[in-house]
């Protein structure tokens, strides 16, 4: 979006010109004997802030109800939550065979025609976020495994086989090199509210026996730790880990390459809205709001950080959401939070007038819901949060603003006019040259007419300079009248004679066109600042006038 801060207060940028040719001096009679006192148009153009504006086709122009048009930026940067590891960790069950109720043994051994027996090992499926707790009723595992190792004191636990579980495993896995067994958990959906354990089925393995060397042998049962990835997961749980994510969007406002340049905007606004499926309370902060540029200058820093709290004893650079509304339903969207900023608690006037050519905000997000609440929460593996960000700059610039820029209006031809008198045989008493304008712009300043011949050079036109100091002027320009609240209420007419001798005479007929360039800035009047509004515009034309009398030539 390259120079709209340019084109919004540069209203005189793009003048469409015209040139009137009802005036046809062919027809003037011969017999013509009376004096000559005409004015004839040579351009003329008028342009409105939005026919300005519509010629740089920037969408990022709107224009409010009161017509102040604004620059508005937005981006939405979608953050999926990082899930919570959950997993199983890893747990030993110690049980003395004997007391085994459903364990048969004869002549101190069991073999593989030994029934089947059973025995309740507990399990522990935590949370692992440096420190976070949390509480899990139900699990739709994604991916995961539950596995088993075994051994015991006083036989050889090698030749023990799981086979079920009282939870709906999908299949066993073996290892038997590292001595491993357990369950395919993926895709399964498990309720631990309603386990306080799992039941596993164990026997001998076909062809095996077990002989027990010990009077009072035990059965170790080690529960391996391992992680689950989850589809969703209800309960409660809070994290000690903040998620960083960084939001950037380029915002140039304008070039801030020109020569003799500067705007000093004011009431200048940011939005950030939080829109989320997530079904859990999260903690979330700007941590940062930086302006930045993609390459330092000299004369200042290359990036600058927005200060969000002002007075003392403190200044804080970053913001804290203080309420975030959660979704209560799966695939439900809602929003989470939202928050304005402005130069009051965000010194955005500050940012903007640093002319960053990008923002980068810094946020923080972190899962914040008590597990001793009671609250069944949810999460999803596709949680997401979509942190909208809307920069507003209305046009309101302030006293110190001002800028330089030129304007062309061409299509001008006086050379037809002034020959065809010529030919006529008139002695002109005067040649003038009239610019008159009507700025209805709250800007004020000086404005130099340059006088151009046109040639075409490759088929492209180009304008060459008339070098006559008489021609050349500077016009100031008064600035619109505004009122208390900065708004425009009456425009200001000014105008510029050129008397043309008669030593000007062959360079006026060159005249094909007129290179404005202005220099305007906000008027130092009590006003702090002004609002460039769709309304506000110039007018300018340029006209001759001609007086002459019948030479003595003419019979």
């Amino acid at each position: 979006m390259k120079r709209q801060l340019l084109a919004l207060a540069l209203m005189t940028a793009g003048f469409a010109s015209c040139t009137d040719d009802s005036y046809d001096l062919d027809n003037i009679s011969k017999d013509f004997r009376i004096g000559l006192n005409e004015y004839l148009p040579i351009a003329s153009s008028e342009v409105k802030l939005k026919d300005i504006l519509s010629e740089f086709k920037t969408d990022y122009i709107s224009e409010a109800s009161d017509g102040v048009l604004t620059f508005k930026f937005d981006t939405i940067n979608r953050v999926a939550v990082k899930p919570i590891e959950v997993s199983f960790k890893e747990l030993t069950f110690e049980k003395q065979i004997s007391e085994i109720e459903n364990l048969t043994i004869v002549n101190n051994l069991i073999n593989s025609s030994t029934p089947s027996f059973s025995v309740k090992v507990p399990l522990d499926l935590s949370l692992d976020d440096e420190n976070g707790k949390g509480r899990i009723d139900m699990i739709h595992v994604k991916n995961g495994q539950l596995r088993f190792r075994f051994e015991g004191d006083g036989f050889d636990a090698s030749s023990l086989v799981v086979s079920t579980a009282n939870i709906p495993f999908k299949g066993m896995i073996f290892n038997t090199k590292e001595d491993v067994q357990g369950f395919d958990l993926s895709d399964q959906i498990i309720e631990f509210s309603k386990l306080d354990g799992v039941e596993i089925t164990l026997s001998v393995a076909e062809g095996k026996e077990i002989k027990f060397t010990k009077k009072d042998p035990t059965l170790k049962v080690i529960v391996e730790e391992s992680t689950l990835s989850y589809h969703r997961i209800y309960g409660s749980f809070k994290s000690n880990k903040e998620q960083i994510e960084y939001t950037d969007f380029y915002i140039n406002l304008y070039d801030d390459h020109l020569p003799d340049f500067k705007l000093n905007v004011m009431d200048s606004k940011l939005k950030i809205t939080g829109v989320t499926n997530c079904g859990i309370p999260l903690e979330c902060s700007v941590k940062s709001l930086v302006g930045k540029h993609k390459t330092a200058k000299a004369s200042r820093k290359d990036s600058i950080v927005s200060i969000f709290m002002k007075g003392t004893p403190y200044e804080s650079k970053s913001f804290d959401f203080q309420k975030f509304v959660f979704s209560e339903k799966e695939n439900e969207e809602v929003v989470a939070f939202s928050a304005d900023f402005d130069q009051q608690n965000g010194s955005l006037d500050s940012l903007f007038n640093y002319l960053p050519d990008s923002m980068s905000v810094k946020c923080g997000i972190k899962i914040n819901a008590d597990p001793e609440s009671g609250v069944k929460y949810f999460l999803l593996d596709s949680t997401y949060l979509d942190l909208n960000i809307q920069a507003e700059v209305p046009l309101h610039i302030g006293n110190s603003s001002y800028i330089t820029i030129r304007d062309t209006v061409d299509g001008i031809d006086i050379v037809k006019d002034i020959t065809d008198y010529q030919e006529g045989s008139f002695k002109f008493d005067d040649v003038e040259i009239f610019i008159e304008f009507d700025n209805a712009l709250p800007l004020e300043g000086n404005v130099t007419a340059k006088f151009c011949s046109a040639d075409s050079v490759n088929g492209k036109v180009v304008l060459t300079h008339i070098d006559n100091k008489k021609l050349d002027q500077t016009v100031n320009i008064p600035a619109a009248k505004v009122d208390e609240g900065g708004y425009l209420y009456k425009s200001t007419p000014s105008t510029k004679k050129i008397v043309v001798s008669d030593d000007m005479v062959e360079d006026v007929k060159k005249i094909n066109a007129v290179i404005f360039t202005y220099k305007i800035k906000v008027p130092k009047e009590s006003v702090d600042g002004v609002f460039l509004t769709s309304s506000c515009g110039m007018s300018a034309k340029v006209y001759s006038h001609l007086k002459a009398n019948i030479s003595n030539k003419e019979k």
